[in-house]
């Protein structure tokens, strides 16, 4: 048998997600389906290093799959490309040893959340970021979010309804940067909860908004949960996961 690592990118604004399931098409669904239409059989079962959630999107999730046939990277992902949506592409394939595993062997994991500044909608900028209607306090994003970088328990940040016990991780860094009216939040860390950084980076909106300040951080890393929407599924990408 051969392992086979893919990359894969993906706009998620049609998908329910990237996990399979029954009420509505998913990323994995279709990319396993269009393996099977190049292997010839109905589908080829993948394993991603993460689900990431309705409405997301991915410029470098993993995933990897094993067969006993040849395999011609280049090849396969010409091939596997023309049987998916535009929506989704493998970006490059390549052989790996019987050890690797797409979520197992994953070190880290770096996402983006993207938001830009405005009185009017920009369709252009829409498909990937949220929208705020006035510009934020870029300095005391950045200062909120070094608090949160480091290892805590944040059960705070977890959605209501999630069924993980174990609620500490580890954030690696934590970086706010702005230009042209575009605010970048990137994050990289071992794992997330459900939510996790959609929620973080909605805290760090209310900072820079200065509905919350820095005491506000602290509280919800001690386990406060303050009022704080989830923000929204499209403007976050999950970028790179590292091995």
């Amino acid at each position: 048998m051969t392992k086979i690592k893919l990359t894969i990118e993906y706009v998620g604004t049609d998908f329910c997600g990237w996990q399979s399931q029954t009420n509505g098409p998913t990323v994995q669904d279709t990319v396993e389906r269009a393996l099977g239409s190049y292997f010839g059989c109905d589908f080829v079962r993948i394993y991603a290093a993460g689900r990431t959630d309705a409405g997301v999107h991915a410029r470098g999730q993993v995933a990897h799959f094993s067969t006993d046939k040849a395999v011609n990277c280049y090849k396969l992902c010409l091939g596997v490309n023309l049987a998916l949506p535009a929506s989704v592409a493998v970006t490059s394939a390549e052989v790996v040893g019987e050890e690797f595993d797409a979520r197992f062997s994953a070190k880290s994991k770096t996402y983006c959340y993207r938001i830009y500044a405005s009185p009017v909608r920009r369709p252009t900028l829409d498909v990937n970021h949220a929208q705020v209607y006035r510009p934020l306090d870029t300095e005391a994003m950045r200062q909120a979010a070094q608090l949160l970088v480091g290892t805590h328990d944040f059960v705070a940040f977890r959605k209501k309804g999630s069924n993980l016990k174990g609620t500490v991780r580890t954030v690696n860094s934590f970086d706010v940067t702005e230009r042209d009216g575009v605010t970048c939040f990137t994050v990289n860390g071992n794992a997330f909860l459900y939510n996790q950084v959609r929620l973080m980076c909605g805290l760090l909106v209310e900072v820079g908004r200065g509905v919350y300040g820095l005491s506000d951080v602290e509280k919800m890393l001690n386990g406060t949960r303050l009022r704080l929407r989830t923000l929204p599924a499209k403007g976050l990408t999950l970028e790179e996961v590292f091995y």
